[in-house]
């Protein structure tokens, strides 16, 4: 083979792992549209926190535009974004947190599985580690997702845990006259933006066999 169609044949070769490179999918947050809520109960009144985002968010990729390869991928808020109406029992809850010495709430994402689907949503679960306070547990998140446009997806769901799971010790107030319960239920709505158009094939080779 001549010397210049060796550099031709290479040279292509450079430009078609260039365009794979560049085509491969990424989506990102997009925090004024997505909530996290926290919900309890104490002896004197229900109480809920929420999170407050940052504006900047950044891009998560998703290999070979399936979502059944994402994994490994770390979600983190910073403690201090725990947020209540309440001022007080967001102080109580900062300080039961640790967050001085544990400053942000990890979720390493390990893999999701896809259970079913129609042309625009889809049921299944997120499974990955939790990490609040320096504790890690392994949970198993229930998600509810929809395409709603032809660049994002909005995922849902609720999962109810125990403060104690992450030692963390319910908080109380006025010598313990307030107490709060052990159970929580976290309650998330994520809206992400996606790089390309968002289709049906990312969760047709995503179903549980």
């Amino acid at each position: 083979m001549p010397i210049k169609w060796i550099h031709i044949l290479i040279l292509g070769c450079i430009l078609l792992l260039n365009n794979s490179l560049y085509s491969q999918n990424k989506i990102q947050l997009i925090p004024e549209s997505s909530s996290v809520h926290v919900f309890g109960t104490s002896n004197v009144h229900d109480w809920q926190m929420f999170v407050e985002f940052d504006k900047n968010t950044s891009d998560y990729k998703i290999p070979n535009n399936s979502i059944k390869d994402l994994k490994n991928i770390e979600f983190k808020i910073k403690g201090i974004q725990l947020r209540s109406k309440e001022k007080a029992m967001e102080k109580m809850a900062h300080k039961a947190l640790k967050i001085f010495h544990f400053p942000e709430i990890k979720f390493m994402l390990k893999r999701i599985t896809i259970k079913s689907h129609k042309s625009t949503s889809f049921i299944g679960f997120a499974v990955g580690i939790l990490t609040v306070s320096g504790q890690k547990k392994n949970i198993r998140l229930p998600i509810n997702g929809n395409f709603t446009g032809k660049r994002k997806i909005n995922i849902r769901g609720h999962i109810d845990l125990k403060m104690s799971d992450f030692k963390v010790d319910p908080p109380k107030a006025f010598l313990g006259a307030v107490s709060t319960s052990d159970d929580i239920k976290i309650l998330y709505s994520l809206d992400f933006s996606s790089k390309q158009k968002l289709t049906q094939d990312m969760l047709s080779m995503n179903l549980m066999p």
